[in-house]
């Protein structure tokens, strides 16, 4: 998956993938100051400025429904945000 970040948004508002795939997911920050995270993976890009750009990898072993959002400031509350789904 590939995501972009800017203006209190993410590109993507949700990922699909099935239990055990390994998952890969390209953050590319476009605009501002953000990162991305997924509390229940212990998995996040480092804050930072745009243009940047950081590659996440795990393996979906939870089933479940899982938020992951850009941590920086009030970001989450205004909207940075997105599901990922593992069935």
């Amino acid at each position: 998956f590939t995501v972009s970040g800017a203006d209190f948004s993410f590109s993507l508002s949700v990922m699909n993938v099935k239990q055990g795939d390994k998952v890969r997911i390209i953050f590319q920050n476009t605009a501002g100051f953000h990162d991305l995270k997924i509390d229940e993976y212990g998995v996040a890009t480092k804050q930072a400025k745009s243009p940047y750009q950081e590659i996440l990898e795990f393996t979906a072993n939870k089933v479940g429904s899982f938020e992951y959002y850009c941590s920086v400031g009030s970001h989450r509350a205004m909207g940075m945000k997105g599901t990922l789904n593992v069935e």
